[in-house]
């Protein structure tokens, strides 16, 4: 009988603990050996609630107790790789790769290739917020509308600084490159329906990207980028409530399934499993409905 890959998927874990402890638990519950998380993995804000403190915090959690983690949860189940992205609140990110972790995998716009032959992409932008933090942000194209920003927002100073620069909101994310003009240089799998890609932004108008008040925040390249390209699965984030404003944790595009587990939309950890091979018949969330029969196609 040949073997297939269980794989664990959540997103929006923001630094709390008992979300990463019952992460631990799902892992021993599942078998899973691939964790995929998605983005905004560290704590948000310190205790402080200072923007300058922000760095440092997460710089800390990373050091005292994300790394440990992830080292226990490789020597106490089946877990062979986590595969990780930035999310926008994630401005300590790279902390997470000064010191090499076996099976800790950086995806951050890259690729990487499975034994089975499956592949997975990483992503982590999203269109602009109305958060302070920019690092992971960028305009969908040059004519999509974003919300109102709050000015100043924060980046990070440099690549080797915990400080944050002070930055005019409009004026910086003009001068970046956009999400359209990313997808189009992202590394390209070798087969589209063997692909699995993971996305911190959920695709527009869908059931993935619905806030409060019924307006979608997804990306408009990104459902582009889907409906073009048609993986296999797409896996994102970003939009905690989604999931219980619409009433799915996934939608359909094309034949790509797509799925956002969403996150405290109650006090229990909002994660799916599913094997690799046959993720259409086998995608399970930890505590919301199945998908019917009739939709797995």
């Amino acid at each position: 009988m040949r073997c297939r890959v269980k794989v664990l998927y959540a997103s929006d874990l923001h630094g709390e603990i008992y979300l990463y402890q019952e992460l631990l638990e799902l892992a021993l519950s599942s078998s899973a050996e691939i964790i995929a998380l998605g983005g905004d993995l560290l704590p948000s804000f310190p205790l402080t609630k200072r923007y300058e403190d922000m760095i440092p915090n997460q710089k800390t959690f990373v050091g005292q107790y994300l790394l440990p983690f992830f080292k226990r949860v490789i020597e106490a189940t089946d877990v062979r790789h986590f595969f990780l992205i930035p999310g926008n609140w994630d401005l300590g990110y790279h902390y997470l790769f000064k010191e090499p972790v076996e099976g800790l995998i950086d995806l951050n716009q890259k690729i990487y290739r499975l034994r089975n032959g499956y592949e997975i992409v990483g992503y982590p932008f999203v269109p602009p917020t109305p958060f302070r933090p920019k690092d992971y942000e960028k305009m969908d194209d040059h004519e999509s509308p974003w919300p109102p920003q709050k000015n100043p927002s924060y980046i990070r100073t440099t690549d080797q600084s915990d400080e944050l620069t002070a930055i005019d909101p409009y004026l910086y994310l003009r001068s970046r490159e956009t999400i359209q003009e990313d997808l189009d240089r992202l590394p390209k799998p070798l087969f589209p329906e063997r692909a699995i890609y993971m996305m911190h932004s959920p695709p527009f108008g869908t059931r993935l990207d619905l806030v409060q008040g019924g307006k979608s925040a997804g990306s408009r390249p990104i459902k582009a980028f889907i409906e073009s390209h048609q993986p296999l699965l797409t896996l994102h984030g970003h939009i905690h409530e989604a999931p219980q404003l619409s009433g799915s944790y996934f939608d359909w595009i094309g034949k790509t399934l797509s799925i956002n587990p969403g996150q405290f939309i109650s006090k229990k950890l909002d994660a799916v499993t599913f094997e690799m091979e046959r993720a259409k018949k086998t995608l399970k969330h930890t505590y919301l409905h199945d998908i019917p029969d009739d939709f797995r196609l």
